[in-house]
């Protein structure tokens, strides 16, 4: 009996691309979770600024929870898409809120909440931009 194989897929720009910007936000929120590990909810929550973002356990987690599954959408061209649209969504949504409250969703505290703003809208077009090029590129060179 002969083994087959399956032939191995090269991986599309957003799949890549999901996985580089998702490490790099990892990584973000893993230094945010060391620099203020508590989970304190409320406007008396402590936070630590770490690259100018306000972090505290909640916020690093919430992090994890919206970037870790990442890796795994990344694995299927069509799911990193999908991803990086959902994410964009979900990060400028949440950057719009923190532009105009200290405390969005009443359980993070941003004394700095221009700049986690900025952090939010800029990470979600950074996504937004994975999922366009990705989908540019799927059309053609003509729009075919």
């Amino acid at each position: 009996m002969e083994a087959t194989t399956v032939p191995r897929q090269e991986w599309t720009f957003a799949q890549w691309a999901v996985v580089v910007v998702v490490s790099v936000q990892l990584l973000w929120a893993l230094a945010g979770l060391i620099a203020e590990p508590s989970i304190d909810f409320g406007e008396d929550a402590v936070t630590e600024k770490v690259l100018g973002v306000d972090f505290n356990g909640v916020h690093a987690l919430s992090g994890f929870l919206l970037l870790l599954p990442g890796y795994y959408f990344a694995t299927r061209p069509r799911w990193a898409v999908y991803y990086s649209i959902y994410v964009a969504a979900a990060l400028w949504l949440t950057g719009i809120w923190a532009l105009f409250d200290e405390q969005p969703a009443y359980v993070f505290n941003f004394p700095d909440n221009q700049a986690d703003a900025i952090f939010h809208l800029a990470t979600g077009t950074a996504f937004a931009l994975i999922a366009a090029i990705q989908l540019a590129r799927d059309r053609g060179p003509l729009g075919d």
